[in-house]
């Protein structure tokens, strides 16, 4: 019986991260932080693709009308016209380049983990189980890296195809696929795939599924397949310590008849918990310093001149985030969400490239004396 391939592996059957997540955020939680450089510029191609003219957004397509791109090296420079070959060879000339970082990467680590490979697999069998399982986990770190990029560039191929249909252009996609075959990290995938199958047979069949399942455990922890969720037995345990810091009989604030002062070390306790294990993110973390505060009672009511009595819940709680939060503040997050939505809309492009285009001609040269 033919011993199951890297693509039967429970380790390559992971559940998604979440449903209709989009790719480029699956990319990005599941790089390989040494190899984040290497990998296929995904959204660098989308913002690329952005820019090119379709049937659909033009109403009509010409392959000589002008149209605006930049280079790859410089996406946050102003636009400049050309004509749409330009375009296209602008496009697979940075997809080439690309390719040929993910090359890069997949033969040298190939390369070093197949020599590994002969030493685990031979009649001698040189390394240990915890070697192998070691080597194992570094193989699937690397097959993950290539399968992402495989898929990287047939969905980025989709999309240009996409935005090129009604245009008379050929789909570019089944061609560079049939390219893409025989590019060094797709022999590459080939040769891990064997690897694999040697790795599982040098291993007793009784340890091949934890085999598997550290490999697995490798990848998350390596950030692939990394989420953004709390963790819930840290998270648990931490407002559990700031409870009982601020609810046990501590004789120093008894004494003092402070207990608003022991509430408060309960909510340091809590929040410093919450930072040291990164249950939560660290801006959830600060965000809920305040909602500690008034839930806790660490703030001490203050008394109201109007009414002559002490401040509710409500009132503490407006006064808490108003110290936090004033008008200067809000100017300031309101500048940086207009500046995103103006960089994600690329507002700014957009009306260079219709100033370019209405003031191209203008100011004419002086003829010559």
């Amino acid at each position: 019986v033919t011993p199951p391939s890297l693509h039967d592996c429970t380790l390559l059957r992971r559940r998604p991260l979440r449903p209709l997540m989009k790719f480029g955020r699956v990319l990005q939680l599941r790089a390989i932080p040494e190899w984040r450089e290497s990998y296929i510029g995904y959204k660098r191609f989308k913002r690329l693709l952005k820019r090119l003219p379709t049937a659909q957004s033009s109403g009509s397509f010409s392959p000589t009308a002008s149209l605006s791109l930049r280079e790859p090296s410089e996406l946050e420079a102003p636009l400049l016209s050309g004509p749409y070959a330009e375009v296209e060879a602008l496009f697979f000339a940075a997809l080439d380049d690309d390719l040929r970082r993910v090359n890069e990467v997949s033969v040298a680590e190939t390369e070093s983990i197949e020599t590994s490979v002969t030493l685990a697999t031979g009649g001698e069998a040189l390394l240990s189980q915890e070697e192998v399982a070691a080597l194992y986990c570094r193989l699937a770190k690397l097959r993950s890296f290539m399968s992402l990029n495989a898929t990287a560039v047939k969905k980025i191929l989709k999309k240009f195809d996409k935005n090129m249909a009604g245009t008379g252009r050929e789909p570019q996609l089944p061609s560079v696929m049939k390219r893409l075959e025989a590019e060094p990290f797709s022999v590459c995938r080939r040769r891990a795939d064997g690897m694999a199958v040697e790795l599982e047979r040098a291993m007793p069949p009784d340890k091949v599924p934890r085999l598997r399942q550290l490999a697995q455990d490798a990848l998350k922890r390596a950030g692939g397949g990394r989420e953004s969720r709390p963790n819930v037995l840290p998270l648990a345990l931490s407002l559990a310590a700031g409870l009982v810091v601020a609810l046990a009989p501590l004789e120093a604030f008894e004494q003092a008849d402070r207990p608003e002062a022991q509430r408060c070390l309960g909510v340091l306790v809590a929040t410093v918990g919450l930072w040291l294990s990164e249950a939560v993110p660290f801006f959830a973390t600060a965000l809920l310093v305040p909602v500690l505060a008034v839930a806790s009672g660490a703030v001490p009511p203050k008394l109201v001149h109007k009414t002559g009595e002490l401040e509710q819940a409500p009132d503490i709680a407006k006064r808490v985030l108003n110290s936090m939060f004033n008008a200067v503040i809000l100017l300031v997050l309101s500048s940086l969400v207009a500046a995103r939505v103006v960089a994600r809309c690329q507002l700014e492009l957009r009306l260079a490239a219709a100033l370019q285009e209405r003031l191209r001609q203008q100011p004419r040269p002086l003829p010559p004396p």
